[in-house]
């Protein structure tokens, strides 16, 4: 494997356990919170959908963000995510596929500034840690509302896909 195809494959990785997150998700779960005064499992869900398109856009010098958004906005101060787990596996598939996609054609074409990153890498890492960093609160939500998955659900559908079976 090619340096750009494992960094490609990192992505892949992280969308697949992300989808596989949201595999666990019932309608009642996306209501769960980190904190009483955090957002709700659906609001981090929309809103890593919204960041991969928002980043983007900037990145690529785009006027909008491509793609559906995930939110109802009523007002700057007020967001309403989407509580449509099809809807949200489906976007996120989406925008995945959009992130991979320009990676992919920015380093083939030996890119290097891309908006406002210094390198499409970059980008792409901007993203995997800002959703490792989310995942991480939506495991916390799950675990308060008594959700939490087991561990063995754990390994095998977050940490074994970063690593070679044993």
């Amino acid at each position: 494997m090619t340096p750009i195809e494992a960094l490609l494959e990192s992505w892949d990785r992280q969308c697949r356990v992300l989808d596989n997150v949201a595999s666990v998700l019932t309608p009642e779960l996306l209501q769960a919170k980190p904190d009483p005064d955090g957002w709700t499992v659906a609001f981090h869900l929309s809103h890593i959908h919204t960041t991969r398109r928002y980043w983007h856009m900037h990145a690529d010098g785009l006027e909008a963000p491509v793609g559906p958004s995930l939110f109802t906005v009523v007002s700057d101060d007020e967001w309403i995510p989407s509580n449509d787990l099809a809807e949200i596996r489906a976007r996120l598939a989406e925008s995945g596929r959009l992130v991979r996609r320009w990676v992919a054609e920015k380093l083939e074409a030996g890119a290097q500034q891309c908006g406002n990153y210094d390198h499409p890498v970059l980008y792409l890492q901007h993203m995997v840690w800002h959703e490792g960093w989310h995942t991480g609160l939506i495991f916390l939500a799950l675990r308060l509302a008594g959700a939490e998955p087991t561990d063995e659900w754990e390994s095998q559908n977050v940490w074994d896909l970063w690593r070679l079976p044993d």
